[in-house]
């Protein structure tokens, strides 16, 4: 660049602002600021429904983590740890704490698997599946709260939103 054009880009305005998009082009400088930042609102969401989650599931000597394997295996029982782990995107040892945890609530119990000697599959146990309905009403409590003075149609919006972040990131 010439001494003669980096002057010239140096004396342009550039706009400002704090909810920067890449169609703004390149003429925009984003400023952070974490009250207007996609990622932070969320994080900041995701914690306060797992802190009224976790008030809601403690009576019945629930984590917010074991509530998420449970949750799983509500919807797929059988799964190995292994595949508990990757669903969960937790490491395989902290798995392994899980279900211990839930095995001496006599949630679960292990079996091996039929198919491969090495996994080891769990399975709810009736006490397990009978808590479900227990569970899941305090998780739609909390949703139910979260989203007073929401439309049905707004709430829809915000699903497809988050939808669209999550494939977005994901590469898809």
């Amino acid at each position: 660049m010439s001494k003669s054009s980096h002057k010239h880009a140096a004396a342009t305005p550039r706009a400002e602002t704090t909810v920067w998009h890449s169609d703004f082009g390149s003429d925009v400088i984003p400023r952070f600021s974490a009250d207007q930042h996609v990622g932070t609102a969320l994080r900041e969401t995701f914690r306060c429904f797992a802190k009224a989650l976790s008030a809601k599931i403690e009576p019945f000597g629930l984590t917010l983590n074991m509530w998420f394997v449970l949750r799983a295996l509500w919807e797929n029982d059988g799964l190995s740890q292994f595949e508990l782990a990757k669903r969960l995107e937790v490491t395989p040892a902290a798995m392994v704490g899980l279900v211990n945890s839930l095995h001496d609530l006599g949630l679960v119990i292990r079996c091996p698997s039929p198919t491969d000697r090495r996994a080891v599959r769990v399975h709810l146990t009736s006490q397990g599946r009978a808590l479900r309905g227990r569970a899941t009403g305090q998780a739609l409590q909390v949703d139910a709260r979260a989203l007073r003075g929401l439309s049905p149609v707004e709430v829809e919006m915000m699903l497809k939103l988050m939808a669209i972040l999550r494939k977005n990131l994901a590469g898809r």
